[in-house]
């Protein structure tokens, strides 16, 4: 009888042993899941700011080629008006 009890009581800290072992590597790789979803979240917040930024220098850029482009054909406009039609080669 005695020897069953230590037998059992071998047993149940085996089992506790290895149950407390998976624990740990499961808390392992929790972490590790964790750590990388915050890498992983950190980095698309990085990357959408740089698109928000390249976007709105984008969208500077074409505001500014159309100021430009508005300036060049009012200037052209207003050569236009005022251009002799015969100072550039025409009949005389």
């Amino acid at each position: 009888m005695p020897h069953r009890t230590t037998i059992r009581v071998a047993l149940t800290a085996l089992l506790l042993a290895a149950a407390a072992a998976h624990h740990r590597r499961l808390q392992r790789a929790l972490h590790a899941e964790r750590a990388t979803r915050r890498i992983t979240d950190a980095t698309h917040h990085r990357d959408l700011a740089a698109f928000r930024y390249r976007l709105t220098v984008a969208a500077q850029d074409r505001e500014l080629l159309a100021a430009a482009d508005h300036i060049l054909d009012t200037a052209l406009a207003a050569q236009r008006d005022t251009d002799d039609p015969h100072t550039e080669g025409g009949p005389q």
